[in-house]
């Protein structure tokens, strides 16, 4: 099996303020770590965002991605340019089928997204997961040939926030999953200069974290862990495997 991991998320700094420690970890163990974003973010109201006009913004949020990405050490991403806040809208193929393309296209090993809640609840979150999760079946069916040949991811991992953290994060409503239920809790002390960087990178959307820090100090007591369950497998980690896991691929014949 392939060394690669694909995320998907539905705005630019998804992939930053969620697992960015994860995917600096794996790039830089020599991971292929790629990142498909389905809108250019461009209805973002943090800081002054409202202010630059909705084309504007997504092109400054489409550059601070793509600058984001290069700070976690994973490769450029993959945009879709569908309407931000508005994904629960459109007919579910239109979400579907350019996942499974990339799926397809890049072949991973292991998939991943925000959990079911969206984290903040945010409807385009949760939505983007539930398309995800159906592409990951569908990819490895025989339908719709024109986006490449089938290929069977082996695992959908969901990064979700632990009730005990989201209890600490009061600034803040934060959808959780109890700690007993988590999958796996990967240490990413090692990669916070990595994300800080990514997160500097998103310049528009770092009043957000700025905000966090002046009411809760430095947030890498939070980010020090990143945690996950096992939304969909088809190899299972194994039935005497301690858990939570520390590693996405616990368990893969990876190469």
């Amino acid at each position: 099996m392939s060394r690669t991991l694909l995320c998907i998320f539905a705005h630019p700094d998804d992939e930053t303020f969620g697992p960015g420690g994860t995917l600096a970890l794996y790039a830089d163990r020599g991971y292929d770590v790629y990142l498909v974003c389905s809108t250019r973010g461009e209805a973002g109201t943090i800081g002054d965002s409202a202010s630059f006009g909705r084309r504007r913004l997504a092109a400054t949020r489409e550059q601070e991605l793509t600058a984001a990405c290069k700070a976690l050490g994973i490769h450029p991403p993959r945009l879709l340019s569908l309407p931000d806040g508005g994904l629960s809208r459109l007919a579910p193929e239109t979400l579907v089928r350019p996942f499974v393309h990339a799926i397809r296209d890049i072949r991973p090993t292991v998939l991943l997204s925000f959990h079911e809640n969206g984290i903040s609840g945010h409807l385009d979150h949760r939505t983007v997961t539930a398309r995800s999760r159906t592409a990951f079946r569908l990819a490895a069916e025989k339908d719709w040939p024109e986006l490449g040949p089938p290929h069977a991811t082996q695992r959908f991992w969901a990064y979700c926030i632990p009730e005990s953290r989201a209890r600490e994060l009061t600034v803040r409503r934060l959808h959780s999953v109890p700690d007993a239920d988590l999958d796996a809790v990967l240490d990413v002390q090692p990669y916070l200069k990595a994300k800080r960087d990514a997160i500097t990178a998103h310049a528009t959307q770092k009043p957000f974290i700025d905000n966090l820090e002046a009411h809760l100090g430095n947030m890498d007591r939070f980010w020090n862990r990143e945690t996950f369950v096992l939304a969909e497998a088809r190899v299972p980690l194994s039935g005497d495997t301690p858990l939570p896991v520390g590693d996405l691929f616990a368990g893969l014949d990876v190469a």
